[in-house]
């Protein structure tokens, strides 16, 4: 019977990690549902494969993955550095552009919707402040970018993270 919850326990973790990591997709903090289904796992196991210090690495990983993610979403130009509006404009795009392309595709639209809102707000505030449409394009693409790259990174972390889950508790 004790090797039937271990097991359980097991095949929990395992899909509470893998729910993580597709939920990013949605642009969801899955770095965070990590972290939690780990901390669960340990809090029930009494802490004996996932001890306090895995539990902390991982709350590091997580805020560490949302504040790259956060900072490359305000990405700029080559050369140019865009104006606080301009990085502003990205995040509230790419979380506007998220939302309204969550309901397509059963929510994987999230991503391309954020990252097209990061281009249209980058490009909007550059023409609002007197860009030329090449700069605001510029601006976009950049913003674009430095979006795809947080999500890049994010979800790199997140895969180390399930990486240490899995070697801690094996």
């Amino acid at each position: 019977m004790d090797t039937f919850i271990y097991v359980v326990g097991l095949v929990l973790l395992g899909l509470g990690c893998l729910v993580g990591l597709v939920v990013l997709l949605f642009g969801l903090p899955g770095t965070f549902i990590i972290l939690l289904t780990a901390t669960i796992y340990a809090w029930a196991t009494g802490f004996a494969a996932l001890s306090l210090s895995v539990i902390g690495w991982l709350f590091a990983l997580a805020v560490i993955a949302e504040v790259l993610e956060l900072g490359a979403a305000a990405g700029s130009a080559p050369g140019v550095r865009p104006s606080r509006r301009v990085q502003v404009s990205a995040i509230v795009g790419s979380i506007v552009g998220g939302i309204l392309g969550a309901p397509i595709l059963f929510g994987i639209g999230a991503l391309p919707g954020a990252l097209a809102g990061a281009f249209a707000g980058a490009a909007l505030a550059v023409r609002s402040e007197g860009g030329t449409i090449s700069d605001a394009t510029a601006h976009g693409f950049a913003a674009l970018r430095g979006r795809l790259l947080g999500f890049v990174l994010k979800a790199s972390i997140a895969v180390v993270m399930v990486i240490l889950v899995a070697v801690a508790v094996v």
